[in-house]
């Protein structure tokens, strides 16, 4: 009932009219806890402005991270860096942490070095790679809606699973945050062997409909445990798992 509120609050408040008088009132320069996050790209939305103001974007991510990812010193993998506002969240508060940020929209790298700088982040760097599977195309749904996974014929060579990540950049233990919009099901199909040496993931979970086939949050969540985690916190339909 309490999420439903909140859900109810926030998209009262959090609509483009707000975000544009928020970002016109503060330069496109929004105060989001500890970081200054820069919106003046166009390709952000407005809404994206009043979200940051009233620290209702991604509260969920965030707040995992303040309680179960604070002052780790090694490797942090992040799907789905956005604009860079969970990503410097991470950079800050592990920072002797090394973080690689991955985003699928190269527009937005630039994006997301800029904060980085603005919050004076040395410890994170950002890559435009996509995660999926040859031969599938993977459509995002609207504003988290479910999204949708079909065969296509023509084969597309950009694209990368966890496990060529973590060859490609040669990380070996790792820590994973993701929010990509329902490709975290090419992840979570990985072999059980990706995830021996990542003890902690915190993922946002999409239902997403394969050809026929819907697979849902719970689905997903099985599948975590599958691999050898304890799902220890739920909000929404984000998650925090330990390796067993």
């Amino acid at each position: 009932m309490l999420l439903k509120i909140k859900a109810l609050i926030a998209k009262i408040i959090v609509n483009d009219f707000t975000g544009k008088v928020i970002t016109t009132l503060f330069s496109n320069k929004i105060s989001f806890h500890n970081l200054t996050i820069n919106i003046s790209n166009p390709i952000i939305r407005k809404r994206i402005g009043a979200s940051l103001y009233f620290k209702t974007y991604e509260s969920a991510e965030v707040r995992f991270i303040s309680k179960y990812l604070q002052n780790f010193d090694g490797n942090i993998v992040e799907f789905g860096a956005s604009i860079g506002v969970v990503s410097s969240t991470l950079a800050k508060a592990n920072p002797k942490a090394k973080l690689f940020s991955f985003e699928a929209d190269s527009r937005f790298i630039p994006v997301i070095t800029n904060n980085f700088k603005i919050n004076k982040i040395d410890n994170a760097n950002c890559f435009n790679e996509i995660i999926g599977a040859s031969g599938y195309e993977f459509i995002p749904g609207e504003d988290n809606t479910m999204g949708k996974i079909s065969k296509r014929d023509v084969v597309l060579n950009n694209m990368n699973s966890l496990s060529t990540i973590l060859e490609k950049y040669k990380i070996q233990e790792y820590i994973l945050v993701s929010d990509i919009e329902g490709a975290e099901y090419f992840v979570l199909s990985e072999n059980e062997s990706v995830f021996k040496n990542c003890p902690m993931l915190i993922m946002e979970l999409h239902p997403i409909q394969i050809e026929d086939k819907l697979i849902s949050v719970e689905d997903l969540k099985v599948r975590i445990q599958e691999l050898g985690y304890s799902i220890v916190e739920q909000y929404g339909s984000n998650v925090v798992a330990k390796k067993n």
